[in-house]
């Protein structure tokens, strides 16, 4: 009896918290089940400094899962308003995310389509046939203030830059020096286009005419070196490049040279990154689906671990800074979660009167 009881108790705690996961989230009764169990899991592996779903520079926003299919005029308008979620479109693989103004693109590898999500409206649109032009999943991406898209294809060695309706404007290879592109970025300030390759573990530099100009850092051991590139960024302070079997977070210049490196006791498969304004660094490990957070080369704070929950990850491919809010590819999960970025202690919620 004792033992019902205590069963008892504990169940009318959970029940509020998954009712209001059903209510929020759209959680079936399986799904709330498995988000309790895996949080439970989580919590009771979490160390004193291990990962967490609050910290003092993220604090969790919202969910994106997919949306409603966009579509144009007063016809569309009302076939939104009578046709509801037959018309809703959901994310199968997203794997990269970048975005601009209002909008978010994401990459989805598992449906082989690039959408663009109005994150005003709720409502989401396929960019054409973008995502049937790689030859096999796709890489992560950059997304240009003119709103045109780069996706990395790393089984066709090349970058494909498109339009921001979809249409492709070129292809960007060299099949002397880029064997396995996954990472990519266009520089704003130059027209330069950064490409990480992971196989020759540098970075191919390519010019406005799309010809491969020069070649950033090169294969070895030790700073500056580089053996298995996954992600990179660019800020102030440099490039930012990621490596699951050299130093996972070193920080280089435009021309190669060598700043410094961190993270090595905190990452062994590092694989993904962003930087905001205030040169936060924000760094997800593939190993344990947490994102650490450095400034000044020292880990603040830790936000995340393996889970279906929000603020739980499985397998960050691509994050995205947009004004103040981090934007996470969460792969496996099949959505893309948004944190919201702050310096504020997020505290924990108030437990529930009973």
């Amino acid at each position: 009896m004792p033992q019902c009881l205590a069963r008892k108790r504990r169940f009318t705690l959970v029940l509020p918290v998954l009712l209001a996961c059903a209510v929020q989230f759209g959680c079936s009764m399986a799904e709330m089940e498995r988000i309790a169990m895996e949080n439970r899991l989580a919590d009771l592996k979490t160390q004193p400094g291990g990962a967490a779903s609050k910290s003092r520079f993220l604090a969790f926003e919202a969910v994106i899962k997919g949306g409603m299919k966009e579509e144009a005029g007063l016809t569309g308008a009302f076939r939104r308003l009578m046709i509801g979620p037959d018309r809703e479109i959901q994310f199968l693989t997203p794997v990269a995310v970048g975005g601009v103004d209002n909008y978010l693109y994401v990459a989805d590898s598992g449906l082989r389509i690039v959408f663009r999500y109005d994150l005003v409206n709720n409502t989401i649109e396929t960019l054409g046939n973008a995502g049937t032009q790689f030859a096999g999943e796709m890489g992560n991406m950059y997304v240009a203030r003119d709103r045109s898209f780069y996706i990395a294809d790393p089984a066709g060695k090349q970058v494909l830059h498109f339009d921001e309706l979809g249409n492709l404007i070129a292809a960007f290879q060299d099949l002397a020096n880029l064997s396995r592109p996954l990472d990519v970025i266009y520089d704003e300030t130059t027209g330069d286009l950064l490409v990480a390759d992971g196989a020759f573990s540098h970075i191919v530099v390519f010019n406005k005419s799309g010809r491969a100009i020069r070649t950033i850092g090169q294969r070895g051991t030790g700073p500056g070196r580089f053996r298995a590139i996954t992600a990179m960024t660019m800020s102030d302070d440099g490039l930012y490049v990621l490596d699951r079997l050299e130093l996972p977070v070193q920080v280089i210049t435009i021309t190669g040279d060598y700043k410094y490196a961190f993270g090595e006791s905190h990452h062994s498969f590092p694989s993904a990154i962003a930087v905001n304004a205030d040169g936060v660094v924000y760094v997800a490990d593939k190993s344990d689906n947490a994102i650490r957070i450095y400034q000044d080369a020292e880990l603040l704070s830790v936000f995340g671990g393996t889970g279906s929950a929000p603020g739980r990850f499985r397998e960050i491919t691509s994050m995205w800074i947009n004004n103040d809010l981090l934007y996470i590819a969460d792969s496996m999960n099949r959505r893309v979660q948004v944190l919201r970025m702050t310096v504020e202690e997020v505290a924990a919620p108030a437990p529930s009167n009973p």
